[in-house]
This record gives C-alpha cells, sequence and structure tokens, in this order.
C-alpha cells in the first residue's frame, strides 16, 4: 500500500503571487515614509473560501477571503501582504502544514485597506 505524505503537490502551483513587506524610508526632510518592498516572487494554489458585501457609511464594501497554498517560507510575517493579479491582500492567517516547513496555507483578506 502506498503512503500518501501530502495532500499538496508541485502541479497545483499555477498562480504567480508577490509577498512584499511594510518598510519605512527617509523622506529627505527629516521624516519617513511607509513604502512595500518586494520580499520574495513564487508561484501558488490559490482558492475561493468567501466573500460577502458590507454597507457602511453609505457605501457597499466587497471583501473576499481566499486560502493560499504555497511552499514554504521562513520569513513571512502576519504584517506582510500578498499581491495576486495587481490586487493586495492582507494575511490573516499562516498556517505551516502538519509544522513540517515544507507547505504554507495562508488565509487572506481581499478588499480591505493594507
Amino acid at each position: 500500500m502506498a503512503c500518501k505524505c501530502s495532500d499538496f503537490n508541485a502541479w497545483m502551483l499555477t498562480e504567480p503571487i508577490t509577498i512584499e513587506r511594510r518598510t519605512l524610508t527617509s523622506d529627505g526632510a527629516g521624516g519617513q515614509t511607509e513604502s512595500w518592498a518586494t520580499l520574495t516572487t513564487a508561484f501558488a494554489h490559490i482558492k475561493a473560501s468567501s466573500g460577502g458585501e458590507t454597507f457602511t457609511s453609505d457605501r457597499v464594501e466587497a471583501r473576499t477571503r481566499w486560502k493560499v497554498t504555497m511552499r514554504y517560507y521562513s520569513g513571512l510575517r502576519d504584517a506582510d501582504r500578498i499581491v495576486i493579479r495587481s490586487k493586495n491582500h492582507n494575511i490573516r492567517f499562516i498556517n505551516n502544514v502538519e509544522m513540517r516547513d515544507s507547505w504554507l496555507q495562508i488565509d487572506v483578506d481581499g478588499g480591505v485597506a493594507t
């Protein structure tokens, strides 16, 4: 009987993503400006988890939640963001699958401020 070691494989990774981190840069006048620096680009499997709309302050806001599966990346933090097809997504939760440092499942929100 064959052993199935993982639910994931490299053939699933079809969507290019970019992982960015907020950095502070000098503005030349003694202050600092926030900007986003690219940490790495990778391929991932993207799956929609949920979506919805809320009516707040006389406007409708659409929000989406996605599950991003990618190979393990040790430098990832909750404060970073993931860019998928030029759209920014906040990281909500990072799951190191089975604590094996092989795969990450990341829950991200789209349509929210980053």
